[in-house]
Parts: structure tokens; C-alpha cells; sequence
């Protein structure tokens, strides 16, 4: 099911005893436990426990068959569960088998895990990145509630410059109804001037052609960028910081899950750094962050201007 199906289920009374949320929305998840604690905990803090990726899985299944005090379940929480061999016999199978009817286990995977489907007692919630449409409903549902008009096509258009990162959108989305909330009216201008439009796609796709030597595709990219208003003071922070996201998810032996709350983003743009740091030398991951510092540091002390220290240290990277 997806998360709007889980949403309506778990609101009208529906339960199951095992959920799998997967995908690398973390909006999602977050929304997805506030709704089953909401509903089902009257004391969270004693009925609720949550475990990292590579947790003991008897503590896991010892807090799912505790009994709930003073509340109607207990929620146990697992991040990146993803067993094989646990499931085909032993406590694991017998769990899933014949989970506790007086507790709930949530899963929260950022990748699929195909054997825990097998199993009749788990749930599938698509956690998927959302598409347009999802997005226009939530803003509007959510200026709605707050009693703010907003039509469908400014709606989108906050969906476009957040690049649908259902976080940020919620952000925004609650930045923009204060803002409004005196005329009550959210408007393209309000969106234009209120909200920066995310380059990241763009300055991925201009790293990424860096990265593959196709520094025809990456100068177009270039161009596009500094046409749609992106000043190269601007672009030197966003390549700065995205080089230094690569050559920081190229050195660590960290999670995905766990890189993403360190460097305080989704998963989903960590996923994309881990696969396209495959493309560079970790050397040259540290000579491009050296050089965009180093420029940096020349145009702020008056060394050189931002023209200059920008494109002559972008040109330097490409050539290596």
C-alpha cells in the first residue's frame, strides 16, 4: 500500500501487527510513527522502543512481546532490518510466524527486503520519493487546515523549487502559511520570493557530467544555471558543499541512514552521492574540495573576484 492507503487505514482503526515502510522518503516514516503513536499510546515513554541499524534482534522481539502499560499497544522500531537466513527458522521466523497481537513492530528500510514480504503478518508501506500530484494535495490539504487558499499551479510550483524533498516541503509549506496567514492567500510571488529554488538537481547533473569527462554537457549545465539567476557566488557555496558531501560519503564507512542524519538531509540525496563518488578518486574528491576552499578564501579576502575564482577553479577541476 502506499502512505496515503496507511494513513486512512490506520485512522478509521486498522492494524497490523508488523509494518514494513520502505523507501528513501524519511518524511514519511517520520509522519507514519507519529500517526501510530498518536493513536495507539497513551504513555510513549513507556511503551515505546526504538533500535539502530544492526541492533540485537532478541532485544527487538524480547520489546515486541513486553505488554503495553497503560496504553493500547507497544511499539517497537527497527531502522535497516534486512534478514535472510534469521527468517527461515529459529525465534525470527517464529515471530514473524506469530507476532504479539498487543504490540506493533515498525520496520523503517530505506531499501527493499524481499523476504520479509513473504511473511502474511507484514504490511508494505511504498515509501517512495512523491510525484507531483502527492505533493499538490499535501500543500493544499495543508493550507486548507490552516485556513490559507493556494491553487494547484502555486502549489506545484513549491513542489518544483524544493524538488519534491517532502521535508523541505513541509517547511516551506508552514513558512509560507505564516506568512499568509493575515490575507490568507499563498501566490507565485510569495513562493518566488520566499523560497530558494533547489539547483542541487542541476549541480548533480553538471558534478555528474564532471565526473564522466562529458564537460560539454557539464558547461551547458553551467550556463542554465547562471540563465535561471544562480550567481557564481552562489554556485561556488552549492559546488563547495556538494563536493564536500561526496568526499565526505567516499571516505565514511557510515550507513546511508546514519550519513543522512549526520549531514542533516534525506536519504535520498546521500544515495545519489554514495553511487556517483564512484565516479572520482577519493585524491580527487580532496583537490577539487581544496580548491573550491582555497577560492573561496581568495575572494572573500579581496584576492580575486568571484568571476575569476569560480569558473578558473571549476576549469581546474575538470582538467584534474
Amino acid at each position: 500500500m502506499n502512505f496515503v492507503d496507511f494513513k486512512r487505514n490506520t485512522e478509521s482503526g486498522e492494524c497490523s501487527p508488523i509494518y514494513l515502510f520502505e523507501g528513501e522518503e524519511k518524511f514519511y516514516f517520520k509522519r507514519a510513527l507519529k500517526l501510530l503513536t498518536d493513536r495507539y499510546l497513551s504513555e510513549p515513554s513507556l511503551n515505546y522502543a526504538e533500535f539502530d541499524e544492526g541492533a540485537d534482534i532478541s532485544e527487538v522481539i524480547a520489546s515486541c512481546n513486553q505488554f503495553p502499560f497503560l496504553s493500547e499497544k507497544r511499539i517497537t522500531v527497527v531502522k535497516e532490518f534486512y534478514p535472510k537466513k534469521e527468517l527461515k527458522s529459529g525465534e525470527v521466523k517464529d515471530f514473524f510466524d506469530n507476532p504479539s497481537n498487543s504490540g506493533i513492530l515498525v520496520i523503517l528500510n530505506s531499501e527493499k527486503c524481499e523476504p520479509l514480504k513473504k511473511f502474511p503478518s507484514v504490511t508494505t508501506v511504498d515509501c517512495k520519493k512523491a510525484e507531483k500530484g502527492d505533493v499538490v494535495k499535501y500543500i493544499k490539504i495543508e493550507c486548507q487546515k490552516a485556513g490559507v487558499d493556494i491553487d494547484g499551479e502555486t502549489a506545484a510550483l513549491l513542489g518544483e523549487f524544493c524538488q519534491y524533498d517532502m521535508t523541505r516541503i513541509s517547511v516551506e509549506t508552514d513558512k509560507l502559511i505564516s506568512y499568509a496567514i493575515k490575507d490568507g492567500v499563498i501566490n507565485k510571488k510569495d513562493v518566488e520570493e520566499l523560497v530558494y529554488r533547489d539547483g542541487e538537481s542541476k549541480i548533480y547533473k553538471m558534478t555528474d557530467a564532471i565526473g564522466r569527462k562529458n564537460f560539454d554537457l557539464a558547461l551547458k549545465i553551467l550556463g542554465e544555471l547562471t540563465e535561471g539567476g544562480e550567481t557564481p557566488q552562489r554556485l561556488l557555496v552549492s559546488v563547495y558543499n556538494y563536493f564536500r558531501r561526496l568526499l565526505h560519503v567516499a571516505i565514511s564507512d557510515k550507513t546511508v541512514t546514519e550519513l543522512a542524519n549526520l549531514l542533516e538531509t534525506s536519504e535520498y540525496p546521500v544515495k545519489i552521492a554514495k553511487e556517483q563518488a564512484k565516479l572520482f578518486k577519493v585524491k580527487s574528491l580532496k583537490a577539487a574540495v581544496d580548491l573550491l576552499s582555497d577560492a573561496d578564501y581568495n575572494f572573500k579576502r579581496g584576492k580575486t573576484d568571484i568571476d575569476n575564482a569560480f569558473y578558473t577553479t571549476l576549469f581546474r577541476i575538470m582538467v584534474g
